[in-house]
């Protein structure tokens, strides 16, 4: 019998996956015989492939959202369906898609105009599609390090620069180890249990007692501590703001704004359908990631000047309010989890476009807070959306961001996590700070030296104001948003 018939209905569920990877071979053999072509003169394809990925996307979301299951195990129950997935899938298609326009004059300025830049953002794509769906520890594994690989190389992408080709080693042996603590952990697991799928380890879990609790629990704090580490949670953070400063700033967008729903997906179906009973082992380790995440970033990027930099050092404090939410444990924790992850995304691009489109000249290492002083006068309405892209991140309302915050205190209030709670909200007070001397650097600092920006293009300036509508609209109205977390949260509880 041959693998299509005995798979032809996992086939046409997982059709936006298989296209997405068919289309990404039939790009590589476009790109690699038209750019070393003689005939036409070796052309820069740059554009076309950017093209091309674009649509690429917007078709792989359009398969995925014309899924009309809603629940199913598929290739040997490897791979799970659900609306969990669907919606995470089209939060990251649209996100990368985002991205990829947002970035495009930065990557026209910095004349990159290799094929394989857009190649490889599609391969992470598929990577992270991969992650979200998998119900294997070897599924897992293989997705885990597909993205991964793609991103060490973008992180290095900019091989004439000394700052990118230190980010994208850093990167990797970092990367690397904390690939081999998830890989000796899935290993434990399986020599305790016997299994690597999470839907058979759900079963076997259900009990404290059975012979492989004791190996399974030393395993798992191996899986957990290789997955905070892809998310540049505390204390694994080490890598992440040298690689944000080193990386290529379009590079650095991606990363901040994309993979981290896909790994916290994952991470939701580990531990909330095969180690729900581990709770309170699991417990303490995400709170203790959690808290200190936020202390972290809330005392480190004070002094920080560098805006690369900064970021990141937010990056790991927004990654501590998702831990606080997944540490909870309940129905209400996750959605807040998904709220707060899809409401980071929407506040990030506004503040990376402003990022992109301020360059000072053609130097990338140039991202000084001090650069932002000229803005109001160059570029007004450029100026409000970055700021209201800042204030949504520190949770001022009348924007969304108060509101993803809120909603994650209340889970874990409802959770009897009291101190917990008053704690992270001392410390939100002091994070707060730097965010507010960004607000000060741009309308208020005064401008010394001559400084120019690159001029925003039209599809952008249409991104900038349709995001900024949803983060004030989400405020007073946010049952969109709820409806679906919700209905995420469902799916996972089916399990």
């Amino acid at each position: 019998m041959s693998f299509s018939t005995m798979f032809a209905g996992d086939i046409e569920v997982f059709l936006s996956e298989v296209f997405l990877g068919f289309t990404i071979l039939g790009i590589l053999v476009y790109g690699v015989l038209l750019s070393t072509s003689l005939t036409y003169k070796y052309p820069l394809i740059h554009k076309n492939i950017y093209i091309l990925s674009c649509y690429i996307l917007l078709l792989t979301g359009i398969l995925s959202l014309c899924n009309p299951v809603n629940y199913v195990l598929i290739f040997q129950k490897n791979f799970i369906c659900d609306d969990l997935g669907k919606i995470s899938k089209l939060v990251i298609i649209g996100s990368s898609i985002l991205t990829l326009i947002i970035t495009q004059s930065y990557i026209k300025t910095h004349k990159i105009n290799n094929y394989e830049y857009f190649l490889l953002i599609l391969l992470s794509v598929f990577g992270l599609n991969l992650l979200i769906s998998s119900n294997d520890f070897l599924s897992a594994y293989l997705a885990i390090e597909l993205q991964a690989l793609s991103f060490y190389v973008l992180a290095s992408f900019q091989r004439k620069s000394i700052f990118s080709a230190e980010a994208g080693l850093k990167y990797f042996i970092l990367g690397g180890f904390s690939s081999g603590l998830v890989l000796y952990g899935f290993s434990l697991v399986y020599g305790a249990t016997g299994t690597t799928n999470l839907y058979i380890l759900s079963l076997l879990c259900i009990d404290n007692n059975f012979i492989g609790y004791e190996i399974s629990s030393i395993g798992l704090i191996f899986i957990i501590a290789g997955l905070l580490f892809k998310i540049g949670a505390f204390p694994f953070h080490m890598w992440l703001p040298d690689v944000y400063e080193g990386a290529p700033t379009s590079i650095t967008s991606y990363f901040a704004i994309v993979p981290k729903l896909g790994v916290l997906i994952f991470f939701s179906r580990l531990i909330f359908c095969s180690f729900l009973t581990y709770y309170f082992f699991w417990e303490k380790i995400l709170l203790f990631s959690a808290i200190g995440s936020i202390a972290y970033s809330s005392i480190v990027a004070i002094k920080q000047h560098n805006l690369k930099r900064l970021l990141a050092y937010s990056s790991i404090g927004h990654v501590g309010y998702m831990l606080l939410a997944l540490a909870v444990g309940s129905a209400d924790g996750t959605q807040a989890l998904i709220f707060y992850s899809f409401v980071y995304i929407l506040s990030s691009i506004p503040v990376w476009c402003l990022l992109i489109y301020c360059m000072k000249g053609r130097k990338s290492s140039q991202t000084s807070i001090i650069t932002l002083s000229a803005l109001p006068n160059t570029s007004p309405v450029l100026a409000l959306a970055g700021g209201l892209g800042f204030f949504s991140l520190a949770g001022i309302p009348p924007l969304v961001g108060f509101y993803s915050k809120v909603f994650v205190f209340f889970s874990a209030v409802k959770s009897s996590l009291y101190l917990t709670v008053f704690v992270i909200l001392v410390l939100n007070v002091i994070s707060t700070y730097y965010y507010i001397s960004i607000i000060k650097s741009i309308y208020f600092e005064k401008n010394i030296n001559w400084i120019f920006y690159n001029s925003i293009t039209k599809n952008t300036s249409v991104i900038m104001g349709i995001i900024l509508i949803f983060l004030l609209f989400f405020f007073f109205d946010s049952s969109l948003l709820k409806l679906v977390s919700e209905k995420m949260v469902f799916s996972l509880i089916e399990f």
